[in-house]
Parts: C-alpha cells; structure tokens; sequence
C-alpha cells in the first residue's frame, strides 16, 4: 500500500482514489476481544496496518487489505448481540414494495426474518450460516446454502425482487454481488439494499464492528446514485432510518467528541480503542444520558442515522 492508491472495488480504477485514515491492526485487534470478547487475531496474520480509501468518483470508501470475517468470526460475533432482528427498520420499508404473490429472493438471509414480513409471497433465502438455516428451517422458511454467483446464473430474472438487507457492507466484491442480484431479477422487477451509511454517526462512532472483519465497504448517498447510472437501473428510492433507532449509541458519539473538543484533545478516526478513548466514554456516559432524555420524540433527532435503504427498479 505505502499510501499508493489501490482499485476501487466499484470500477476497478485508481484515478479517483484517495487516502482516509490508517488503522493499526494491533489496537483493531484488542478492540474486539474489549469490546465482543472476539479474538480476530488469526484474521490478520503478517498484517499489521489496514487503509481505508475513498473512491470519489462513487463515494465508496473501503479497507485495504480488504480481510472479511469467516463463519467462526460471525458465529462469534453473534453471541453477544441481537444478530437477527425481526423489525428491522429496512423490513418495515422494504416490505411495502413487494405485492402478494411475487417472486423473492433474499441473499444473506439469515433466520428469514424477512419472511415474516412477506407472508404471501413465493419466497427464497439464501444463507451461508449453518445456525441461521436452521432457525430458519424450525419456522418453515426456505434457506438455502448457495451462492449467489452461481444461484443468478442457474436461475437468471427468476425474481420478481431480489433483497439483501445489511450484507453487502461485509462482502470482498460487492460489484459481482450487485451484479448477481440484477441478473436474478426479471425487466421491472425490484433489487433492495441497505447497509450502514457512510455519512451519518456510524462513520464516526469509532466502533469496531464498523471496519474489517466486519464491515469491509462504507456506503454513501453518492454511491448508490452512481450504481443506479451505472446499471441503467430505471429508479432509485433511498429511506434512512432516523438516529432514534439507536439513540444511546448516537448520544455517546456526540457527547464523547464534545467532550475531547473542550478538553482540547482528538479522538482518532475511525476506530480508537486507546485508554484515552475509553475514559473520555465512561466520562460522557452521563451526559449521553441526559441528551436522550431531553429528546421528545422521533423528529428531535437527525434524520439520517444508522441504515440506508436503496430500492432500484430494474
């Protein structure tokens, strides 16, 4: 790497690529075990530094080397968090643009949450995790281990809408992903993503789980209006959930960084797993606290916070 711009994964050119944050491996490495008591170690064997890069031309930022996480890391990282929710917020939205009796396809399914919210359609998950699959079998949901890849080019415009709900973020190659869910889709059918957004608090909150193994791309505006021209898709809708889906966690952020900024101190970007940040936390704890409380309602809140929702008409 040594700061030479490397090919985003969208176009698969350097010209617009530039140079965000550095991370060290080794703090990275200690935040997880910290934080999710994860040991990510054998991950990044002989690696030491990770970069995240941005691609100006898409508005994509994603790390390099691009390490995903395996089975045992998700297994791992599922234990200690709610992993499978069934009132997403993007479900909420996103089953509002499927009609009774199409065709569906969902990849990363999980559990087949989704499902639920879908009840009188012809619906398909594909899922690589064992233990999700079978949750998912127990409610009599159809989850099947396949990739993508191979499942678009054994049953191409099959689908009527084909979904993949906060994955994308997690892949090595989301153009070939992308590139699959389209070809699953019939002419007018409908491809729905979400993923953290790469504008709000998230990409601010210093928060392990949003760089490698875990996340390996961030999403902007920017990238799913590039993907929508690129594709020829014929309409794009964004919905972002509000920051009072997680109010404590966009509470924590603000009040954290207004705490180093009167202190006159800088917390690192991206992630920062030093003593310095988490005494600055557990001291703005409180006032976290007492932001929520003064919040109201829904609208006190900024309206862009954790998940972006894209819904593209082929």
């Amino acid at each position: 790497m040594n700061g030479i711009p490397v090919a985003s994964p969208l176009t698969n050119r350097t010209e617009q690529v530039t140079l965000f944050a550095e991370i060290d491996v080794a703090q990275l490495i200690e935040g997880y075990k910290f934080r999710h008591d994860v040991d990510v170690a054998r991950l990044f064997s002989g690696i030491d530094k990770l970069v995240l890069w941005r691609d100006n031309e898409t508005g994509l930022s994603f790390f390099q080397p691009m390490v995903v996480g395996d089975a045992a890391f998700y297994d791992a990282v599922a234990k200690g968090q709610e992993y499978y929710l069934q009132n997403r917020f993007e479900f909420m939205v996103a089953r509002h643009h499927v009609s009774v009796g199409a065709k569906v396809c969902e990849i990363g399914a999980g559990a087949g949450m989704f499902r639920l919210h879908i009840p009188n359609t012809d619906y398909t998950g594909l899922e690589f995790g064992a233990a999700a699959r079978r949750s998912a079998a127990e409610q009599g949901i159809l989850v099947l281990d396949r990739d993508v890849e191979d499942f678009a080019n054994e049953h191409p415009g099959a689908f009527d809408v084909t979904c993949a709900f906060q994955v994308v973020e997690h892949v090595a190659d989301p153009m070939a992903f992308i590139t699959a869910m389209a070809k699953l889709t019939k002419p007018g059918g409908q491809i729905m993503l979400s993923a953290p957004t790469g504008e709000g608090y998230v990409a601010r909150n210093r928060d392990v789980l949003n760089v490698p193994p875990h996340h390996v791309t961030w999403w902007e505006d920017s990238t799913w209006l590039w993907l929508k021209a690129h594709f020829g898709f014929s309409r794009l809708d964004l919905y972002h959930a509000p920051a009072s889906d997680f109010p404590m966690e966009w509470a924590r952020m603000i009040a954290s960084d207004g705490l180093a900024g009167l202190l006159g101190l800088e917390l690192r970007a991206v992630v920062d797993e030093t003593p310095l940040r988490r005494k600055i936390d557990a001291l703005a704890e409180q006032t976290a606290a007492v932001i929520v409380s003064g919040m109201r309602n829904r609208r006190d809140f900024p309206a862009i916070g954790h998940t972006t929702l894209a819904v593209f008409a082929r």
